[in-house]
This record gives structure tokens, sequence and C-alpha cells, in this order.
């Protein structure tokens, strides 16, 4: 019977062995963290900050730096859009504008008034082909971008309109 008591029976000798596999599995695991977490470390370097080439810190007058006193608003369209996307009637009034550069302040009014109904197409395609959750957007940045890849398609400029402004959006209908 002292034999008995001194022997492990194959049963529990397995799950000893188990126990102590995935003991060892889960040290390796941890050392192995701790030495790439280490490694990484030592090797990364802080950023370097990014500096356009020619205009330092605080140079607004570099070359192709326009600055808020040299923008100006346009306003080029009011319309009542209307957005079906969802499956339920939703009705928009909006106003649109445009930041230009001073100097480009009269051409864009004439090529505004000249492609009116244009401009208004174009609105009208990106209210009614938008997301509800575009529509939704606390800020519309897609709906803002969506108007400013357009309006550029009808000036034929990418670098006229520097930014759409939508200063009055009315929403009514159900969903919104």
């Amino acid at each position: 019977m002292a034999n008995d008591d001194v022997q492990a029976t194959p049963a529990q000798a397995k799950s000893g062995s188990k126990k102590m596999q995935v003991l060892v599995v889960a040290l390796l695991m941890i050392g192995e963290g701790v030495a790439i977490y280490l490694l990484t470390n030592s090797l990364g370097q802080a950023p370097a900050s990014a500096v356009a080439a020619g205009a330092g810190p605080g140079d607004n007058n570099a070359i192709g730096v326009v600055t808020d006193e040299q923008l100006t608003e346009v306003e080029l369209a009011e319309c009542r859009p209307s957005n079906k996307m969802s499956g339920k009637l939703i009705n928009f009034h909006v106003r649109v504008s445009v930041l230009v550069a001073a100097e480009d302040r009269e051409p864009v009014e004439k090529m505004a008034k000249a492609r009116r109904a244009r401009l208004l197409d174009r609105i009208q395609f990106v209210f009614r082909s938008a997301d509800l959750k575009h529509l939704n957007e606390p800020a519309l940045e897609t709906v803002k971008r969506r108007l400013k890849h357009e309006f550029d398609r009808v000036f034929g400029d990418d670098e006229l309109i520097k930014e759409v402004l939508i200063p009055e959006r009315q929403q009514s209908g159900s969903g919104v």
C-alpha cells in the first residue's frame, strides 16, 4: 500500500504535464511581449516635426498659403433639395456659399451667375444621393467635400474654391 501512495496514476501525470505546458506557454508569451515592447521603445525615436519647405512656424506669407484676410465669401445658391435614400422623403432648405481668394471674387460671381442652373443641379444631386448618416453629420463634412468636388467640375478649376460653406440648412421629414 505504501507503493500506491508514492506512485501517481497515469491520468494524474497527464493532468500535471498539461498544466505545466500551459504554464510554460503562458510565460513564454508574456516574456515575448515584454521583449517586443522593450525593443520597440529602445529603437523607436520621437517623430520629427514637419515643416513645409520655405515656411517656418508662424510664416503665413509663404507661397501658396492663403490667410483668412485674403478670403472672401460668395453666395452661390439657395434651393430646396429633397432626399429619399432612407425610404422616407426628407425636404431641405439650404443656402450654399464658398470661400475664394479675394482677387477671384468677381470671376466666381460672374461664373456662378452664368452657370446657375448647373450649380443648382449639382447641389440637388449631392443632397438627393447623400446617405442619411452624411446628412446628420454635425459639420456636414462629407456633403461639403462632395459639393466642393462638384463645384470644381462646374468651374473647371480645382484651386478656385477654398472651402464650401452651408450657413443655412433646414430639414423636415421623418428619420432626421
